[in-house]
């Protein structure tokens, strides 16, 4: 894949430039439905800067979102009813059939063995699991069109069925953009807090019992076990929750919040302790705090996630620390050695 595009272009492409471009929106759209590295979703959006790549691209989703289209139609749901009707009459007969698969499965057919197989994804009874290393994140896709961005270290339950859409978060954090479906709502559970939404984008961070909410667009209400009435969020701000106590939300900076999405970590006004344990969220190599240096000492910046190196060199510049690497493989921050007082 080029990394070396412009902006933009004054001459015609040529059919060379052309084909390449598609070929590499249809590689570049595969592995942004995987699992990627923030390094690599970097990358992508470098690539799609260039406006023949992204023209592709957004050719490639229309015909993806197409597919996903003619997933709803009611012909083709009763086509894959009619075809887990018959693997529950017939047993292993699907398994014998994918292992000969016969002349059908070829060029339109091709495309409708994808669209059969989101409609019997959605009907599984135990859902899929979709979930990430520390260091990596993945975009998956649903059958109902909305998407889920995972971050580092997360992962996801997933159960679509008819009347709605059911996500548990069972660790980390996910940006969820969601489909217009008035007839299903789609419902984030992270331990005993659901958030509710029809058509909307919005993120969700669980670490142990806590809870953050980030609305970027739309309406959510937000409802937890020990609470008698839902929160409503409006976009542009947060709902921080834990344990029992009360919370309101908050006006945030969203972009900021979740630039994650796009491989950098901002920090404004953030306590030193806390940059520390959201950079280490993102890689290995861990950076921990040695005596004498004030964890509450504000941090503000912007750094590559995973970029460990860069945040310590960055941090030890703008608060006069040291650095130095253990043996563990970590790197220490350490305060400035004091100077010794001249005797008189």
């Amino acid at each position: 894949m080029s990394d070396h595009q412009t902006q933009s272009r004054s001459a015609s492409p040529t059919a060379a430039e052309l084909k390449t471009a598609r070929d590499e929106a249809a590689a570049w759209y595969a592995k942004m439905h995987g699992k990627v590295t923030h390094r690599e979703v970097t990358d992508f959006y470098a690539w799609r800067a260039d406006s023949l790549n992204d023209a592709a691209y957004s050719q490639v989703e229309a015909l993806t979102q197409g597919v996903r289209d003619v997933a709803g139609d009611p012909r083709i749901q009763a086509i894959g009813q009619d075809l887990q009707a018959r693997r529950r009459r017939r047993g292993g007969a699907l398994a014998r059939l994918k292992a000969r698969p016969g002349p059908w499965i070829t060029g339109v057919g091709l495309a409708a063995a994808a669209v059969l197989a989101g409609v019997l994804l959605t009907t599984q009874p135990f859902g899929q699991t979709y979930r990430t290393a520390v260091g990596e994140r993945r975009i998956v896709a649903l059958a109902d069109g909305s998407t889920i961005d995972l971050n580092t270290d997360s992962q996801v339950r997933v159960r679509l069925s008819r009347d709605r859409r059911a996500i548990t978060l069972d660790r980390g954090q996910a940006l969820f953009a969601v489909a217009h479906d008035s007839a299903r709502p789609f419902i984030v559970t992270a331990g005993d807090t659901a958030v509710r939404a029809v058509g909307t984008r919005f993120e969700v961070y669980r670490t142990g019992a806590a809870v953050r909410v980030i609305l970027a667009e739309g309406r959510v209400q937000v409802t937890q076990a020990h609470t008698p009435a839902p929160t409503m969020m409006r976009a542009g701000t947060r709902l921080d929750l834990a344990g029992k106590a009360p919370a309101r939300p908050v006006a945030i900076d969203v972009a900021a919040a979740t630039g994650w999405t796009e491989g950098r970590l901002t920090f404004q006004d953030a306590p030193l302790a806390q940059a520390v344990a959201e950079v280490n969220r993102y890689s290995r190599k861990k950076v921990v705090l040695g005596p004498g240096v004030p964890a509450d000492e504000l941090v503000n910046g912007i750094f590559d996630a995973g970029d460990t190196t860069a945040f310590v060199k960055g941090v030890a510049a703008s608060l006069d620390l040291k650095s130095a690497a253990r043996d563990d493989g970590a790197i220490e921050l350490r305060g400035p050695v004091p100077t010794a007082t001249p005797k008189a």
